[in-house]
């Protein structure tokens, strides 16, 4: 299995990733496979770099680490522009050169993994499929319907263990009894008020529990699909979500 991971990483850390553990997505997309690719494309503000030595070595620490684990950087200058109300803009659009180098690339991978929710890639997971390859989507809020329905496979990267780690708690306590997970909601039973989540264990499997709308949070109705983090707890009839925040 040859697999490609390609990280729009503006896109993700303004959109509920920012401190998404890059070495926890390797471990999640790879599973103990030697990846063909793994790409991130970063945004760097060469200006600022000059006068702030606290962003220049920040920004260098983030490039080493995410090189220590592997992933290929592909760095957009951030360019300024003016307006014609004389607003200062700044931009670092690094779509394009994704996009080119998931569909050259592909057509030597078997599965290509995106992180993005820009709908903008609706048609590059459409070529690629066309070439045969399976093309799958990790992102977090703000994600594009069209590439959700586009995508062999959606997950919300808010679901995965420990890729945004639950605050004060430690990546071996996911999932245990009195632990914090977050979950998707897949059944309502509006009539009976009550429902259930399915959340990742650490081995990658979903596991159901059962919610009850009074621990849901102001008495706000459920959603389907709607992302939850709660505590795991356990009665007689098996495993509730207790203390439920709504995430997205």
């Amino acid at each position: 299995m040859k697999i490609g991971i390609y990280v729009d990483a503006s896109n993700i850390s303004m959109s509920g990733g920012y401190a998404m553990r890059y070495d926890i997505l390797k471990e999640y997309c790879l599973d103990n496979i030697t990846p063909s690719r793994m790409i991130t494309y970063l945004a760097y503000d060469k200006e600022r770099a000059k006068e702030d030595s606290i962003y220049r070595n920040k920004q260098q620490n983030y490039f080493s680490i995410l090189r220590n684990f592997g992933y290929k950087i592909v760095i957009k200058h951030i360019k300024r522009f003016i307006d014609e109300s004389g607003v200062e803009i700044t931009k670092a659009n690094a779509d394009l050169d994704m996009a080119i180098d998931i569909i050259m690339q592909a057509k030597n991978l078997d599965k290509v993994i995106i992180l993005t929710g820009d709908g903008d890639f609706k048609r590059v997971v459409h070529v690629i499929q066309n070439m045969g390859v399976r093309a799958e989507v990790i992102a977090f809020k703000n994600v594009s319907r069209d590439l959700i329905f586009e995508s062999d496979t959606y997950t919300s990267g808010f679901v995965i263990p420990n890729l945004v780690p639950v605050e004060d708690q430690e990546f071996d306590e996911w999932g245990l009894l009195g632990s914090r997970v977050r979950g998707v909601c897949y059944e309502i039973q509006y009539k009976h008020t009550f429902g259930f989540f399915k959340y990742m264990d650490l081995d990658y499997n979903y596991q159901p529990v059962f919610f009850h709308f009074s621990e849901l949070p102001n008495g706000y109705p459920p959603k389907h699909e709607g992302i939850y983090e709660f505590d795991l707890e356990e009665n007689e009839k098996g495993t509730l979500a207790k203390n439920i925040k709504f995430v997205y």
